[in-house]
């Protein structure tokens, strides 16, 4: 009995501290989308994975590389943070496309660099890149957001989310000439996708303590 106890505390331990903790998530071998490139990341983070990222374009002399510098999960929240370096320098824009599966609640968008600003768009079906509706959305728009430079009020949109999934992601990244000028430049994006509940640490605490009084109530029933 007094291992069943241990093991039980272990356990308690271990779901509280691993609730209030931040995992790096494994990106894989391909971690760029190069414009023209086929080859596209696909990882999975807590309960999303995200797939089939396309560069759709590169304009103004952009590199038409959008690097992914990592992905985090929260433990207590089942929010997912991602990064993404879009390479831009002044006067350049560039289209980026993927898929969200698993179902999210919430987008969070911040944008770094100078002079730059990132207009996203969420749909709940595949985003055309050609023709008079490219990149729009037609009839199938869950949520817009548009956000620039070290916004202190950096844009949450919700939309009608209802944990659709897949959901398909078009980012217009895009960098002016900057002040002075040629010093526009974007090289941090920084995205947040919100899940549903996930259970609290009090949650958890709870079921680790019931498991523990159990485990005490029996140890007594049997002395008796």
């Amino acid at each position: 009995m007094k291992k069943l106890l241990v093991v039980l505390a272990v356990m308690l331990v271990s779901l509280t501290a691993a609730n209030a903790s931040l995992m790096d998530c494994t990106i894989g071998t391909v971690t760029s989308v190069s414009y023209g490139n086929s080859a596209s990341p696909m990882f999975t983070c807590g309960t999303l994975t995200f797939d089939n990222f396309v560069l759709a374009s590169a304009t103004g002399g952009a590199t038409g590389v959008v690097d992914i510098l990592g992905a985090q999960y929260n433990t207590a929240t089942g929010e997912v943070d991602m990064q993404l370096n879009p390479n831009l320098l002044s006067a350049q824009d560039e289209g980026l496309l993927f898929q969200v599966w698993g179902g999210v609640t919430q987008l969070d968008l911040a944008v770094g660099g100078n002079d730059a600003q990132v207009t996203e768009r969420a749909c709940s079906t595949p985003i055309p890149t050609t023709g008079p509706t490219a990149f729009l959305c037609p009839g199938s728009l869950l949520g817009q957001v548009a956000d620039y430079s070290n916004d202190p009020n950096a844009p949450v949109f919700s939309g009608n989310f209802n944990n659709t999934s897949p959901i398909y992601i078009f980012k217009d990244l895009e960098t002016g000439n900057g002040s002075p000028m040629g010093t526009g430049q974007l090289s941090n994006v920084s995205q947040s996708f919100e899940v549903g509940t996930v259970p609290e640490p009090v949650s958890l605490v709870l079921l680790g303590s019931g498991l523990l009084g159990l485990g005490l109530l029996r140890r007594r029933a049997r002395k008796n």
